[in-house]
């Protein structure tokens, strides 16, 4: 994700992130049982902590609910997780809402079509590099990195670095490591 750019950047306070196809590949898993598993990029974790340290608020919102979605977010800190949300634009107006900001001090990253309304809605609408073509012609960005591997990661280091805060954030957050 390149030329994003300093003020656009500066503005977002909220990170929105779409679940299966950007924190993970996209696939579902599912054991004899019936039980689902998923795998997440440890990258995109730590990414998630460093939004956090940089006073970035991180939400979950998928078209999906999912057991292990609520705990990666637990894992991650993640407090407001919307999941099961089949109209997300909606969901996103409800957290702009609540959270008192504008949709275009949100930056958003989706995969496929039903991620394309929120998109093209906030400030920063991303699209992952192996999103759906369509997605891609309403985002404003596209990262290099597939969903799952690293794309989440891509996105929040752009945002810091188009801040100016990268350094910094990096260096505040290995001193607690």
């Amino acid at each position: 994700m390149r030329d994003l750019d300093r003020a656009l950047a500066a503005r977002i306070r909220l990170l929105v992130l779409d679940v299966d196809g950007v924190l993970t590949d996209g696939q579902i898993v599912l054991g004899r049982a019936g039980e689902e598993m998923k795998a997440f990029s440890a990258r995109d974790g730590i990414g998630i902590k460093l939004a956090q340290c940089a006073g970035i608020e991180v939400v979950f919102l998928s078209a999906r609910d999912s057991a292990i979605v609520r705990e990666r977010g637990r894992m991650l800190g993640v407090g407001e997780m919307h999941l099961g949300e089949q109209q997300k634009l909606g969901a996103l107006r409800k957290i702009a809402e609540r959270h008192a900001i504008g949709l275009d001090e949100i930056a958003y990253v989706g995969d496929d079509i039903i991620d394309i309304p929120p998109t093209a809605a906030v400030g920063l609408g991303v699209a992952v590099g192996d999103a759906c073509e369509d997605l891609k012609e309403v985002a404003s960005h596209t990262t290099d990195a597939e969903g799952g591997r690293g794309a989440v990661r891509e996105t929040i280091e752009a945002i810091l670095k188009a801040r100016g805060d990268w350094k910094a954030v990096l260096e505040g957050y290995l001193a607690t490591r």
